[in-house]
């Protein structure tokens, strides 16, 4: 018979995960291997993409489960249930911004596994729709916005960017100005208008978007990460070229400021995209 769903446990206890991968299966869903963070759960969706994942909050290494509900939301589009020891108010809500479809308490002193297969039908029955693919390309305007409007017929006016070829975007656009560069002492930018974009490919090539750097952060994959007010950078090993004393990046030919901001949320991405050695 075939399985109903294949679902992905990412749980930091061998043996919650055995009682919780035993009860599901007994139920005809297929579970993934034992997965105890972050890391980990990348790896298996990257191998093969669940139809549902648990999650615990708390797990191995410093990401959390609220870390990666926040990249199967934006990235994947993988609807997934929060099962954590933590019944504080402050996870709960915090958990409520990645938009996650349950949200349960291991009860103690055994977990309720009719509770959470209820909820996972529940959940699957609540996203049966055939999931959109994920795109691999932006439609970009090859100008603002109403200069496109004046092209003649043969004449493009936008243009599908692929992630891969996406460097920079930013609030910047590519005409220096003179006077803050002279007294700041490095390049600085003109501002593009309020509410557009510029998108610059690893060779230079500009593209713009009529939004904001706020509204296209959560919709970007994985590599994308935000590091000042005017930049999101693409942290994929085609494009970055490496850092700078830990607070620049080098970026294709750019060399870019992470904010103090913006700084703990870069250095849980290089986290999750790259394995570092002390």
């Amino acid at each position: 018979m075939k399985p109903k769903a294949h679902i992905l446990i990412v749980e930091d206890k061998a043996i919650l995960y055995k009682r919780l991968s035993m009860a599901l299966t007994e139920e005809n869903y297929s579970v993934d291997g034992y997965t105890p963070s972050v890391e980990k759960a990348l790896e298996r969706i990257q191998n093969k993409l669940p139809d549902i994942a648990l999650l615990d909050i708390d797990l191995e290494d410093e990401a959390t489960g609220i870390d990666l509900g926040k990249i199967l939301s934006s990235t994947y589009k993988i609807p997934f249930i929060y099962v954590t020891d933590y019944d504080d108010s402050e996870t709960f809500f915090e958990g409520l911004k990645t938009q996650h479809d349950n949200f349960l308490v291991k009860t103690k002193p055994h977990l309720d596994t009719k509770q959470v297969v209820r909820a996972i039908q529940t959940a699957l029955a609540r996203n049966s729709k055939q999931p959109t693919p994920a795109a691999d390309a932006i439609l970009c305007f090859t100008d603002y916005l109403e200069n496109t409007k004046d092209h003649g017929r043969q004449q493009v006016s936008q243009v599908p960017l692929p992630y891969e070829k996406i460097a920079i975007i930013t609030t910047n656009s590519n005409k220096l100005n003179e006077s803050k560069t002279k007294l700041k002492g490095r390049p600085c930018y003109i501002k593009l208008r309020t509410n557009y974009l510029r998108l610059e490919t690893w060779d230079g090539q500009s593209y713009y978007l009529p939004t904001s750097l706020a509204d296209i952060a959560g919709k970007l994959p994985l590599t994308f990460i935000r590091i000042n007010e005017s930049e999101i950078v693409n942290l994929s090993p085609a494009v970055l070229q490496g850092r700078i004393n830990g607070n620049r990046l080098k970026i294709g030919e750019h060399v870019c400021h992470i904010s103090k901001t913006y700084k703990p949320e870069v250095e849980k991405r290089f986290e999750l995209l790259y394995r570092k050695f002390k």
